[in-house]
């Protein structure tokens, strides 16, 4: 099914590329870090593509922040206490290692809203979470999209190896 997407992708209009590489984007686990490489495969244009894919994994985040920032602060009132499990305190000893910046910069590692759910779950600041996420989003993006770009380019100069050749 996503194949059959990306390929209905690549044959249509460039305004529909976009808003395909934009849905991509959001949804996570795929985010920018998916939608960027198939984008410059398919040679959809580089720029426009790192960033429309940028801004969409940035907006589904800051949503997901916001929502996770406000769930938390409910339970937190009807708790009071705060029971720890095993996951919750891998969760903490990441996050007290490597702090909002440093899971920030994690996103293609682990997924950038599991990034933002650690920070905030970790009880850090959602203003701070949501500037920190937008630096490892925007930093990220740009990276992959230089790296694929020419990454697809080096294939096409060598034909032997080129997959889509």
């Amino acid at each position: 099914m996503f194949q059959d997407f990306v390929i209905t992708l690549a044959q249509a209009d460039t305004w529909v590329q976009y808003l395909g590489t934009l849905f991509i984007s959001i949804i996570p686990f795929f985010e920018s870090y998916v939608a960027i490489p198939i984008g410059i495969v398919f040679a959809f244009p580089n720029v426009q593509i790192v960033a429309i894919a940028a801004v969409g994994n940035w907006l589904s985040v800051m949503v997901f922040i916001w929502l996770l920032s406000g769930l938390r602060e409910k339970v937190i009132k009807n708790k009071g206490s705060k029971k720890e499990n095993k996951r919750s305190k891998r969760a903490q000893n990441i996050f007290n290692k490597y702090g909002v910046a440093g899971i920030s910069f994690a996103g293609p590692i682990i997924c950038f809203h599991v990034c933002a759910a650690i920070s905030i779950a970790s009880g850090a600041n959602k203003t701070y979470v949501s500037i920190w996420q937008a630096i490892g989003i925007g930093t990220w993006s740009i990276a992959l999209g230089v790296a694929f770009h020419y990454g697809v380019n080096l294939l096409e100069h060598l034909p032997n190896l080129n997959p889509f050749s």
